[in-house]
């Protein structure tokens, strides 16, 4: 019975469920699909308004300008006071009636690490032995640089 409940309840929140809307927050290639390598449909300029269609990993399928494509999520500034869709108080208490869940999720920590691994840590000497032997030495970085087209620098430290 709660669960039909629940289900009319989200049934009739239709509205909670509307597309985001927001902007980019620096110029990003739209590509065709959600992947680095993908094909880049137009490039668009920071600032430009969007609507939100849907979101998969580091990636929103956007719609601007009369273009469709996919953009790195942390390239888009939702619009201010804006919910994620499912996160109106009714639409959250129907998921959570549904699932048990608030659909809230955080995730931190090292991925492909659980806690126990984590908790268990021991250092590896001979790894990090290993992990020096990969360290540039300067003059052969420099004579590296020299040999192809690249160019010494000196950057400043930032304060």
């Amino acid at each position: 019975m709660k669960r039909w409940i629940a289900v009319l309840l989200v049934a009739c929140a239709g509205g909670a469920w509307a597309a985001e809307s927001g902007v980019l927050a620096k110029a990003s290639d739209l590509k065709q699909e959600p992947f680095v390598d993908a094909a880049t449909v137009v490039q668009l300029p920071a600032a430009a308004p969007l609507e939100v269609l849907a979101r998969q990993g580091a990636w929103m399928k956007v719609s601007s300008g009369g273009q469709t494509g996919w953009v790195r999520l942390l390239s888009v500034r939702l619009a201010a006071g804006q919910a994620r869709a499912g996160e109106s108080g009714l639409a959250k208490a129907a998921n959570v009636a549904l699932s048990g869940s608030s659909g809230t999720a955080v995730a931190t920590g090292v991925r492909g690490l659980d806690k126990e691994q984590i908790a268990n840590a021991s250092p590896n000497p001979a790894e990090a032995a290993k992990l020096e032997g990969y360290a540039a030495v300067q003059d052969k970085a420099r004579s590296f640089a020299k040999a192809g087209p690249l160019s010494e620098q000196n950057v400043p430290y930032l304060q």
